[in-house]
């Protein structure tokens, strides 16, 4: 393969892996476990913060239910370092997080910051996580204070989209 042609596979399969992982976090926040088992490879090992180590799809089958437990989630994503070794990929992923956890009146808003330290592999020509490690940088949590913009937005307001977990969120919906 010339060098333009490897440039060109590379390119693609970045654009690929990356769009893996926007999958994955779009998946999480709205809780669908489809959508996350089609970010791994059926065999795929899942670490994630010492209380789980095992089979991906395993993970997402006991996830699910406390995600649905939890308010609402954001996983954003930031930069990701990818190196290829031919059909693999070692992808560094910067993960920033918010989650709302709690009774209503009692609720704590928590935020993290970690990196996605995957192994892909390209299997069938379609790249998916093989292996992936979590890793927790910091974290901050803090009594929730939702104003909504000093009351600039009112959630009771038609035309106001408001999102959740599952199909029911607007995301689904095509116009």
């Amino acid at each position: 393969m010339s060098s333009r042609e490897d440039r060109i596979e590379k390119m693609l399969s970045r654009d690929e892996i990356r769009e893996v992982l926007a999958r994955y976090a779009r998946g999480v926040d709205r809780a669908d476990a489809a959508m996350l088992k089609s970010c791994y490879h059926p065999d795929g090992i899942e670490e994630h913060g010492g209380v789980y180590a095992g089979n991906a799809f395993e993970y997402v089958d006991s996830a699910i239910p406390r995600i649905h437990r939890i308010g609402p989630m954001q996983h954003l994503l930031g930069n990701s370092h990818i190196e290829f070794a031919g059909e693999v990929a070692h992808v560094e992923t910067y993960l920033l997080t918010f989650a709302r956890f709690g009774a209503p009146g009692a609720e704590v808003d928590t935020f993290t910051g970690g990196r996605l330290h995957d192994r892909f592999e390209r299997r069938n020509g379609e790249w998916k996580i093989a292996h992936r490690r979590t890793i927790f940088d910091w974290n901050r949590d803090t009594p929730s204070n939702e104003g909504w913009c000093l009351g600039l937005f009112d959630r009771s307001r038609p035309g106001m989209l408001m999102g959740c977990k599952g199909e029911g969120d607007p995301s689904y919906q095509r116009f």
